[in-house]
Formats: structure tokens, sequence, C-alpha cells
């Protein structure tokens, strides 16, 4: 024990020369998401100075899309091509039919509509939903492979284990996707969109529900139903566990500075909205409560993974 100790601590090398060391193809995935947190700090300090919140659902689009991208590009150096066409395909495939009977059934997360101001839909459902929500999966996913060191390996052989084993993995990445929303139903929601800049919010609830029902300004019924955010942690509870059971293999890149992309995804769409929801406060009074929220659901696993970052590297 005390020489495997030893040889781990003799390994660790500084996150700057780790980051020397990647290949070029890793540097850039890093360098590239790094560089979109910064830049998001930097438009909202001018945002802060100029009064002027930048709610315009073209940046809400070409963020996601970029995300998507550069996670695509990711999965493919982690996990290869297979798995990367494995893993977003049933993202997709599995998002989109929830969307889809949401939308236009209301069976799934209640009753809702979405409007126009996402642009182009499939069957109802905007494509930038979709998009959103593989970002989401994938970041959580692997995040949590990453954080307990799993490196997409399969350490349980026996069906009933492994089975047990995906759904641990499953609902831990689920509830990662599912705190996120927590803040952003009420965002998407929200008058502010028509107040501010002149647009409709991303959907309306049909009927409402008990979670922040005393907020003012949300679209539709007063509140949104629990059921919402029981869809929200199935979808990819149900796309983890498929992909778990029928499709994970070790990671290409198990010992890699890397695989800590998925911490500064996540991250990102955290700050992202959150400074967002702070700024509508300009507008609507209550939406401190709904930045509270997003931050102790979600700060804690980024602190966590945080620390792990800084344990691996120092």
């Amino acid at each position: 024990m005390e020489n495997r100790l030893a040889e781990e601590q003799h390994s660790r090398v500084s996150i700057v020369k780790a980051y020397k060391d990647s290949p070029r193809s890793q540097r850039a995935i890093i360098a590239i998401v790094l560089a979109y947190i910064v830049l998001t700090a930097i438009v909202h300090i001018l945002t802060w100075a100029r009064h002027d919140i930048p709610l315009r659902p073209e940046m809400v689009a070409f963020a996601m899309l970029s995300m998507l991208a550069i996670l695509i590009w990711h999965s493919v150096v982690v996990k290869g091509v297979r798995q990367t066409v494995a893993f977003f395909l049933l993202c997709w495939a599995i998002s989109w039919f929830c969307e889809f009977i949401g939308h236009n059934y209301g069976w799934f997360f209640g009753k809702y509509h979405y409007t126009g101001t996402l642009g182009p839909r499939i069957g109802g459902v905007p494509i930038l939903i979709i998009v959103t929500w593989s970002v989401l999966m994938y970041s959580a996913f692997m995040l949590i492979d990453w954080l307990i060191g799993m490196k997409g390996e399969k350490r349980v052989r026996s069906w009933w284990g492994k089975g047990l084993w995906a759904i641990l993995i499953a609902a831990a990445s689920a509830t990662l996707v599912c705190a996120w929303d927590l803040m952003v139903d009420p965002f998407a929601t929200s008058r502010v969109w028509m107040d501010a800049v002149n647009k409709a919010p991303w959907w309306y609830w049909i009927r409402g529900g008990p979670y922040l029902r005393e907020l003012p300004g949300l679209m539709g019924r007063d509140g949104v139903p629990i059921g919402n955010f029981v869809g929200w942690w199935l979808a990819p509870f149900f796309a983890v566990l498929i992909f778990y059971m029928f499709f994970q293999k070790p990671n290409r890149v198990p010992r890699s500075l890397v695989n800590a992309v998925p911490l500064l995804t996540y991250f990102y769409v955290y700050f992202a909205v959150v400074i967002v929801v702070l700024e509508m406060n300009w507008f609507m009074d209550g939406m401190t409560q709904v930045a509270l929220i997003g931050t102790f659901t979600m700060m804690p696993v980024i602190l966590v993974s945080v620390a792990r970052l800084v344990w691996d590297y120092t």
C-alpha cells in the first residue's frame, strides 16, 4: 500500500505540465471550452456595466451547437467513434421521443407547449432542445465517469451486478442533468423574455404546479409541475442505462487531462444560465431564489470535481 501511494505521488505532475504533455487535439478541446467560459464572463461584465440583458436565442443556439460539436470531438477522442455514435443517437432519440409526447400529448413532463422562439422544430420539438439534452447528458455521464475513476470500465462481471452498477451510474448522471432544470425551467418560461427583448418564452405551462408557484411572471399557469422534473430525471436515466449496459467500453485515454472537459462544460452550462437568471432581477423580483437553487444543486458536484482535479495535479 505504501509503495503504491508513493508511486502515485511520484507520478503526479502539475496541471500546466499535464496540459503541455497532452496531444495537440486534446489541448485544443480544453482551450476552446476555457475560452468559452472566459468569453461568457467578459460578455456579462459588459452586460452589467451597460445594464443590457443578453436574452438572444441565437446566442443560446450558437453556444449549445458549439458545445455539442466540442463534446462529440471529446467523445471521439475518449470513447471512440462507435461509442460516440451510440451515445449521441440514444440521447437524441430518447430526448426527442419524450419531448414529442410531452409537447403534443402532455404525457411525460406535464402539459406544456413550445413557442417558436427557439427556431426549427421536428414534431413540434425545437432542434435546439434536443441538442441541449445531449450536451447535458454527456457532460453529466462523463463527469461521473471521471469523478469516480470508472474510466469506462465494467468492473462487475455478473449480469445482476452489472445491472445494479448501471442503475447507480444512470441515477447519478440523471440527477446532475435534472439539477440544471431546477434553474432553467423558470428561466425559460419567464415573462422577462417579453418585457426585456419582446420575445416569447421558450415554452409555457398549460397546467402549472407547486414548484416556485409564488414566483411572479411565469408564463402560463403559475408554478412548474413536479412531473416535469420526474421526466427530466427519467430521460437521461434510460439513455445512460442503455448505453452502459450495451455499449460501454473502457476509455481510450484513461489518464489524461482531457477527461476533465466534462467538468468544464458542466460548469459552463451552470455559469451561463445563473448569471442571466440574476440579471433577470432587473425586470422581475424573485429570480434570485432561482439562482440560489441552481447554485446549491449544481455547485456541490462542481466543487468536489475541482477538488479531485487539484488532488490529481498537485
